[in-house]
């Protein structure tokens, strides 16, 4: 075995450390999903609305962006001209 002191851990000549982790990847990958799934399900309200609002930031410069676009592109010019006079 590689003694811990040098700094080669994780080449040919020292194994990386596995910390005794024998179990088949799908099933680790499985074991994280549960932990992530308890984890989130016990997040208290003022965390989601801290983790929301550069969501709602972000959807609201889209929208503010875009909707306007949307509209120029498929109301003729016509209507518009007819809705300025209104």
């Amino acid at each position: 075995m590689c003694p811990e002191s040098l700094p080669i851990l994780g080449s040919a000549v020292c194994p990386p450390n596995r910390l005794g982790n024998f179990l088949p990847a799908a099933l680790v990958l499985e074991l994280k999903d549960m932990v992530m799934k308890a984890y989130l399900t016990n997040l208290p309200t003022g965390v989601w609305a801290l983790a929301l609002l550069p969501a709602l930031i972000l959807t609201r410069c889209v929208v503010a962006t875009v909707v306007p676009q949307v509209i120029h592109a498929v109301v003729p010019e016509v209507v518009r001209t007819v809705l300025r006079l209104i």
